[in-house]
This record gives structure tokens, C-alpha cells and sequence, in this order.
């Protein structure tokens, strides 16, 4: 702990997220396009559903907007999401109560660390993994774990291998020790695009009821597969409902990282608990994005098709044209690939300037986990196709020659 005395007097560097981004805005000053492909969000503008009031909504939702709500979340918001993990999750849940609306799936996973562990206890973490879960973990108190495993289970690059062909029990274990208080699993996952098939959950889940572990489940891009992958809830299968964080963001389906409103569903004892941490930190998700969030609901399929013909397209292209090696990606935002032999030696200061030299920047793949230097993760959902695919053939030319 620093006292204001020994307070450091210099400002830290920004985040590499930021430094790319100074980057390329100098750049373009200078008239130089650089394409930048190095975060997770969406070109396409809010869809139009969620700025359009719904007949009668004054009476559905309510009104007073600008008041206190109900700090777990709008109670109409609640009962669209119930009947939403009900019906496409299969959750268990049995009354709004096993729902807690948070500030986007980051305030979700900060409250579940903070309130469900204790301090300094440890989380498996199945990596390559979501960036920013080391700032949420280091703000909890909690230590990532960095379990190597997407990857693991693909035979070279690019081939899925059958969970039953990797022990993950035996695998796993290898990572506990006394401290180790849950896991944390991301499907379809950031960065790699994997979907986790019900043979490899459910391996996954035998191993935290064996050793009494709280699952803390990422499920933010569950509504982007592209091949015949089929989402799974792990909190679905029998006995895991009541160990499960099952947690679920409007930043993906939506479009709409801007809105700031995630939720997470597990039994109500929990949520309870959960919902002193959302007090402790946000209070409350805000009441005009909880309200866009439920206008969306009323039309969830038409408001998420309105944004898969050109995500799957431009999947499709990169899955053909990218010449690079890369994890199996079948969902989501993301190719997770290999940048090649002349970036072995730098350091992820040093390959964003390279890329940023030849016209398009990823994400390097040390920021996903410490096994992962010389990757680095492609999002083709930030920019519109057709900068997309100029930058993958960028990314080509470079890496290639």
C-alpha cells in the first residue's frame, strides 16, 4: 500500500490498447491508414431497435428514469433475461431473483471474485484468456492462474482434437494447490473463436465438483458461431447450476460495448451476495441502458441477425485467406494466430510498431497469457469488411516476407 508520500510522482503507461490507439490517430494525421484490428468491438452503429420506444412501454417498463431503481436490475429487464437463460441457456433459474444486472460482464466477474473468494485465492484460468480479467482480478484480489488449454486441444494448429484425447482432470490438477478457490472459462472464447464442446464441459465440470471449485463462466459471445458448434451453458449440466457465475453481456449480442449492461444468473443465495458487490462498486447499471437493453429483448433475434451476415462473411473470407497459422475459430470476434518468425525476438512494444509500420495492428498475444509470445489476436468485427480483409492482406505481406 503507498502512502501520499511515497505515492509514485510519474503517471503509468497507458494500456497497449491505448497506445495503439494514440498511435494510429497520430499516424492518420499524417495521412498514413493504418488498420487497426487490435480490439473487440463493433463498426456498426447502435441498432435502431434499441433508441425505438416499444408500444406501451411506459406501462411494461416503467417510468422515472432518472430515479434509484431496483439495484439488481429493472424488474422487467430481469424477467426478459429469466426467460432468456430459462429457454436458450437452460438454466435452472426460478425467479428474477437468480438474476443480477451488473455495469457490463466486467462488473459481473468483479463482483463474483470479490464477494465468492478470498482475498489472494487463486482462479484457473483456461488460457489463452480475456485480456482485461488481469486488471478485474488484480482489482478483487484474487490471482489468475494461468492454465495453458485452448490450444491444448488442438492437435498442431488448426486441427480440434476430441476432449477425450487431452486427461483434463489430470491436466488441471496439475495447476491446484490450497488456495485454489474457482475457474474461469470463456466459450466461445476470446481470443481463440473455440467453442467448447458439452464432452469437454462436462470434464470440466466433473473436476470442479470434485474439488468443491465455484465456475465463473464467460459466455458474452454465445450468440456469433459460425460453423455447427453449438453453445452450452456449463451451469446447464446436472449439479453445476449452484456452483456457477453464468455471465452474459449486451456488449456482443448487441453490439452496444458503449451500453455498459451485463447480467449474471446463478441461484438467489448467491446472487444475494453478488449484489452487495455490485452495490460496493457501480450501485446500479444505468437506468436508460437497462431500458435500451430490454427494447432489444423484445426482438433479441432481429436485432442479433441484423449483424451475423457480414460477421460470418468476413469470418468465412479470413478462415480462407489468412496465411498464417491459427487456433480453429469458429465464433466470436476473433482469430488467434501466429505472427511468424521475424517477430520471435520482440518485445509487444516492438511488434505493434512493426505492424503499425506496415499498415495494421493485432493485439499481441502475451496480453492473452504469458505462454503466448509471437501470437496475437485478430478481431474482424471492429472495422467494416472491406478494411478488414485490406488489413489481412497486410498482415499477410508482413508476415510472410
Amino acid at each position: 500500500m503507498h502512502k501520499p508520500s511515497t505515492f509514485p510522482k510519474e503517471k503509468q503507461p497507458p494500456t497497449i490498447f491505448n497506445q495503439i490507439e494514440i498511435e494510429v490517430a497520430k499516424r492518420a494525421e499524417k495521412g498514413q491508414k493504418v488498420i487497426a484490428l487490435h480490439v473487440g468491438d463493433a463498426y456498426r452503429p447502435l441498432p435502431k431497435q434499441l433508441l425505438t420506444p416499444v408500444p406501451d412501454e411506459e406501462k411494461l417498463y416503467g417510468t422515472g428514469l432518472n430515479r434509484y431503481g431496483d439495484a439488481m436490475g429493472d424488474a422487467a429487464l430481469r424477467t426478459a433475461l429469466l426467460n432468456k437463460v430459462r429457454t436458450i441457456n437452460k438454466l435452472p433459474a426460478n425467479s428474477i431473483d437468480c438474476v443480477q444486472v451488473s455495469g457490463g460482464a466486467t462488473g459481473a466477474l468483479h463482483a463474483g471474485f470479490s464477494r465468492l473468494l478470498n482475498s489472494e485465492a487463486e482462479v484457473l484460468t483456461l488460457a489463452p484468456y480475456w485480456s482485461i480479467l488481469r486488471v478485474v482480478a488484480d482489482q478483487a484480489r484474487v490471482k489468475l492462474v494461468e492454465v495453458p488449454f485452448f490450444d491444448k486441444l488442438a492437435e498442431g494448429l488448426g486441427i480440434p482434437v476430441p476432449a477425450r484425447e487431452l486427461d483434463i482432470a489430470e491436466y488441471l490438477k496439475q495447476y491446484l494447490t490450497p488456495k485454489t478457490g474457482g475457474i474461469y472459462i470463456n466459450t466461445p472464447s476470446n481470443p481463440t473463436g473455440i467453442v467448447l464442446d458439452k464432452e469437454t464441459l462436462a470434464r470440466i465440470a466433473a473436476f470442479a465438483k470434485e474439488h468443491d471449485l465455484w465456475v465463473f463462466s464467460d459466455e458474452a459471445y454465445e450468440d456469433y458461431i459460425y460453423d455447427n458448434s453449438e453453445h452450452i451453458s456449463i451451469g446447464s449440466l446436472p449439479n453445476m447450476f449452484e456452483r456457477t457465475l453464468s455471465i452474459h453481456s449486451f456488449s456482443k449480442c448487441f453490439g452496444a460495448s458503449g451500453m455498459r449492461v451485463g447480467y449474471v444468473t446463478a441461484p438467489a443465495p448467491v446472487i444475494s451476495d453478488l449484489h452487495r458487490g455490485v452495490v460496493g462498486s457501480h450501485y446500479q447499471a444505468g437506468r436508460y441502458d437497462m431500458l435500451m437493453a430490454w427494447r432489444g429483448m423484445q426482438v433479441f433475434e432481429e436485432v442479433v441477425e441484423g449483424f451475423k451476415p457480414d460477421y460470418a462473411e468476413t469470418w468465412r473470407w479470413i478462415n480462407e485467406n489468412l496465411q498464417a497459422e491459427k487456433l480453429p475459430s469458429a465464433s466470436g470476434f476473433y482469430f488467434f494466430l501466429k505472427l511468424g518468425s521475424n517477430f520471435d525476438d520482440l518485445s509487444p512494444h516492438e511488434q505493434v510498431y512493426k505492424m503499425l509500420d506496415a499498415g495494421v495492428v493485432l493485439s499481441p498475444g502475451e496480453y492473452f497469457g504469458n505462454d503466448y509470445k509471437g501470437w496475437a489476436r485478430l478481431c474482424f468485427t471492429v472495422v467494416p469488411p472491406d478494411d478488414v480483409k485490406e488489413g489481412v492482406l497486410r498482415l499477410n505481406k508482413l508476415i510472410n516476407n
